[in-house]
């Protein structure tokens, strides 16, 4: 699988790859130097001009819909339809379905009320459910996979 790694000006869009399904590391380097070491197939995105790493690819916008639009002929064919919002948009991880009973103190009422299917974060423990916001964001994906 390959993974994407967005330096510490592409925080935003590291949350779109995430939710397109890809494995997007938000990379912020340690005070001491650079911290970075994967063994699998990456490609680094960064704003800086100068790469840093290997398959480096610079981003020329400011703007995470133009950013998505440099990189698509890159991430397409990557992007499996399965598992479009499957992660974490903070943590990266993949998200694991949840009893809905045990997601009632942690949702609004209304909420818990009006949905059937849950997601977690195993790791930050976010909760995820298919509210107006996925069907505008599945609208997007549609019209971004399609142009």
């Amino acid at each position: 699988m390959m993974k994407f790694i967005c330096d510490s000006m592409l925080g935003r869009l590291a949350k779109y790859l995430r939710v397109l399904g890809l494995d997007a590391v938000y990379y912020r380097p340690s005070k001491k130097g650079t911290d970075f070491s994967f063994e699998e197939p990456y490609y680094f995105l960064t704003r800086r001009k100068k790469p840093i790493f290997r398959n480096s690819i610079y981003i020329k916008s400011d703007h995470v819909q133009d950013q998505l639009r440099e990189i698509k002929h890159i991430i397409k064919p990557y992007i499996d339809p399965s598992r479009i919002m499957t992660r974490c948009i903070i943590c990266n991880e993949v998200l694991n379905e949840i009893e809905k009973e045990k997601v009632e103190p942690y949702v609004p009422e209304y909420v818990f009320h009006t949905q059937d299917e849950f997601r977690i974060c195993p790791k930050c423990g976010k909760i995820y459910w298919s509210g107006s916001h996925v069907e505008n964001m599945s609208r997007w994906i549609k019209e971004f996979l399609e142009s």
